[in-house]
């Protein structure tokens, strides 16, 4: 894809199986990659064997302001600045009805799902601004999103907030040559899945759209990396599904 090689990007959530595939691809592009999660044995685990002059494991909390401050930092003083940014860090949380769920459990869920991405958001743009040169920014959210499902309060809402984020991002800072999206991920074969729905609910879960099945990590990624790539160099504020056909049904 155009524009990608050389670029540095950073990935959150980069020990999931959509942060791992899409880490994977970038480094295909020939771009610099730093990845970010909660373990740094675990972010090596997942991406594999890397090449260490481009890929760096960074262990951080997405959640608070210090973790954001610190995946920047660590791009900007191992690769020089940061131009691409996959915003991908999430969690299912626990399902359960509105009536049952605890505060604590819900909050745990925002301050991932919708406060990291401000947070990182803040963090990266920031950054691209002060470098001058432009960036792109994707933001991964949810088709759960889009299509409420029952005992998922804390999920749909805090991936639906982030695409709110998503757009006022876009508006913000157009000017400053920075473009935001989402991605909207349907079921996919991930180990987030298989935790939600246990191991034949998630193998299942597919069956019911026209594709009949479950998405793989790396389908996300495509999406993903075109929409960092300059071929999307006109997209900015677009909420985009892959979904294997789930809004048809």
């Amino acid at each position: 894809m155009r524009g990608l090689a050389g670029k540095i990007a950073i990935v959150t959530g980069a020990a999931g199986g959509i942060g791992s595939a899409a880490v994977a691809r970038l480094l295909a592009e020939g771009c610099r990659v730093v990845a970010v999660d909660l373990d740094e044995d675990d972010i090596v685990k997942a991406c594999g064997e890397v090449d260490g002059d481009r890929f760096v494991a960074v262990a951080a909390d997405v959640s608070t302001p210090d973790g954001c401050a610190a995946y920047v930092k660590q791009a900007v003083h191992r690769f020089g600045a940061v131009h691409l940014f996959l915003n991908n860090a999430g969690i299912m949380g626990v399902r359960m009805p509105i009536v049952d769920m605890p505060v604590a459990e819900f909050d745990r869920i925002i301050a991932v799902n919708l406060r990291g991405v401000f947070l990182g958001l803040q963090a990266v743009i920031r950054q691209m601004i002060a470098q001058g040169e432009g960036g792109a920014v994707v933001n991964t959210s949810s088709a759960g999103a889009l299509r409420p499902y029952v005992n998922s309060a804390g999920y749909g809402t805090s991936k639906n907030g982030g695409i709110s984020l998503t757009k006022v991002a876009a508006l913000e800072n157009g000017s400053h040559g920075v473009r935001v999206n989402a991605v909207c991920p349907g079921s996919t074969a991930t180990p987030l899945l298989t935790a939600a729905f246990g191991a034949e609910g998630a193998e299942k879960s597919g069956d019911h759209l026209p594709l009949a099945r479950v998405a793989s990590p790396d389908e996300i990624a495509a999406l993903m990396v075109y929409l960092l790539s300059d071929d999307a160099s006109y997209q900015t504020g677009g909420v985009y599904t892959v979904d294997g056909g789930l809004m048809l049904t």
